[in-house]
């Protein structure tokens, strides 16, 4: 009877460690993206908002590529790095779709209350959405493949136009997070910019491999 009761004893630590451990790696997730959340912001003010949200972006899509592989950084001074090694580039890849989204942005708040125009700010919704979508497809991919920006450009756009499910998911992510902030305004400092980022480059980076397969097996 006691030999049956014995290996019954070391169970409940493993348990309490595989415990600890999950609460750890979340902690550690939500201070992972917390810290991001607060470099963007940080970095984008030290472009003067203008120049220093895109590279701000570019930045912060690296840095989570880089903890979805699994490797070590220090968090800070690679940001930082990014950051001042994407400025130009990724100022230059967002213009397309900045102006575009700034353009939307400008029309929906013409439009605001203004009766009979609910179709037509409807349809610059939808349209500032896709161009969010190619906006976030692109840095992923530009972080992921370093490709050159007219290059990175057009392949995000046909990716999106191929695979219409990407943007589609990319958007409901967002629309989901903003409704949540826009629910608890007091996450967008401390974390909804973060949560927003890594999630969505976590699933560019699973659409990116994805294709990627399907490429090596047609080939």
């Amino acid at each position: 009877m006691t030999t049956l009761d014995t290996p019954r004893g070391p169970a409940a630590p493993a348990r309490d460690g595989s415990r600890v451990e999950r609460w750890y790696g979340r902690l550690d997730a939500v201070a992972f993206v917390g810290m991001l959340n607060l470099l963007v912001i940080a970095f984008t003010l030290a472009g003067g908002i203008v120049l220093g949200w895109a590279p701000a972006l570019a930045a912060a899509t690296a840095c989570s590529r880089t903890r979805l592989r699994g490797d070590t950084q220090r968090l800070v001074r690679a940001f930082a790095a990014q950051w001042r090694r994407r400025f130009a580039h990724a100022n230059l890849l967002a213009v397309p779709s900045g102006a575009a989204l700034a353009s939307f942005a400008v029309s929906l708040t013409a439009l605001s209350g203004r009766p009979g125009t609910g179709a037509l700010q409807a349809a610059l919704a939808a349209a500032a959405a896709v161009c969010l979508a190619h906006l976030v497809l692109a840095l992923a991919m530009d972080a992921h493949y370093e490709l050159r920006r007219a290059r990175c450009l057009r392949l995000s756009w046909a990716f999106l136009v191929r695979f219409p499910g990407a943007p589609l998911l990319l958007i409901a992510t967002t629309a989901l997070i903003t409704a949540v902030t826009a629910f608890v305004p007091g996450l967008l400092p401390v974390l909804s910019i973060g949560v927003w980022v890594h999630l969505c480059t976590a699933l560019c980076l699973s659409f990116y491999a994805a294709n990627d397969r399907n490429l090596q097996g047609a080939a």
